[in-house]
């Protein structure tokens, strides 16, 4: 992965595409009631979600930047259900835009990060684990799933 973009950059660029949605004209499907109760749940979960990962990098005094190397691995906190919780946290807020604003189209951008977060930054910052970190980062993926 180079440092053209992000993980977050993209999360902008997909939440205003979604945005962008509801102005182009396109029908809104589904919209108030418990859909905004869904989408609001999800956005704040999914802002939690990387805040408390970011928190449990910051207490194992590890980077957070995705193209720089590890400085430890960390196995706790989120990281002991997912091994990608921000990237989770990420895809749940823009499920929760995509339930807010009520577009079939503002389904897709979703979907765009998840298949660039599961085939393009993840198996970037896999590797990068498994050079430094061996045998130990495989017990670890072992026991906890890519996403959830």
């Amino acid at each position: 992965m180079r440092k053209i973009l992000l993980p977050p950059v993209l999360l902008l660029l997909c939440v205003l595409a979604i945005i962008g949605t509801k102005y182009i004209g396109t029908p809104t499907y589904w919209h108030g009631g418990e859909w905004d109760i869904v989408g609001y749940s999800l956005i704040g979960l999914g802002i939690l979600l990387p805040v408390w990962g970011a928190r449990v990098f910051k207490k194992h005094e590890t980077n957070i930047i995705p193209y720089k190397s590890p400085d430890s691995m960390v196995t706790e906190g989120p990281f002991k259900f997912s091994r990608n919780p921000m990237y989770l946290g990420m895809l749940m807020v823009l499920i929760g835009a995509a339930t807010l604003v009520g577009t079939k189209l503002g389904l897709i951008f979703p979907v765009i990060f998840f298949c660039i977060a599961n085939w393009w930054y993840i198996p970037f910052e896999e590797m990068k684990m498994q050079k430094v970190f061996g045998a130990k980062f495989d017990e670890y993926k072992a026991d906890v799933r890519r996403w959830v």
